[in-house]
């Protein structure tokens, strides 16, 4: 009985051994594959950024939020360097949670932005259009009223109290 007992005692040890690599094995891979998707939902979140500041957004608080995601997966990456892959996991998911609806902030951004611009270059169209105009009619305006007043024959008109 004696045996029994020490065997069972070996085998039960040997099995508690054996079962924490696996479980420490699942946790890494866990982070791992949190870690990755973060950073691929980074560098995606980059380039939305770089969209529209492309097309003249102000990404201001796009940046600061590139910033905070980046920042926790750096952490995250610190983490699993350090074997700790709770935290790793955690970090790397928070990271993109803080991006989660960072594609289309960018995007309308980028929308918002395309559509001022036009604004302004139809602004700036008409306004030319319009001050070309006034222009052209001030001249003509200018130009009948020089001519009432000094004649056709392109001198100063001569009252008869000036021709004595």
């Amino acid at each position: 009985m004696r045996v029994s007992l020490g065997v069972l005692l070996l085998a039960a040890i040997s099995i508690a051994v054996l079962s924490v690599p696996s479980v420490v094995w699942a946790q890494q891979n866990s982070a791992a594959s949190a870690i990755s998707a973060a950073q691929s939902k980074l560098v995606q979140c980059y380039d939305a950024a770089r969209a529209a500041e492309s097309a003249s957004a102000n990404i201001s608080q796009l940046t600061s939020r590139l910033n905070s995601a980046g920042l926790l997966l750096s952490r995250a990456e610190l983490a699993y360097s350090n074997a700790d892959f709770g935290s790793a996991q955690s970090l790397a998911v928070q990271s993109q949670s803080e991006l989660a609806s960072f594609v289309s902030d960018a995007n309308s951004l980028q929308a918002s932005a395309a559509q001022s611009r036009t604004f302004d270059f139809l602004l700036n169209i008409v306004g030319s259009v319009v001050g070309t105009v006034a222009v052209l009619v001030g001249g003509f305006v200018v130009w009948g009223f020089l001519k009432r007043k000094y004649g056709n024959d392109g001198g100063v008109q001569k009252s008869e109290s000036d021709a004595v």
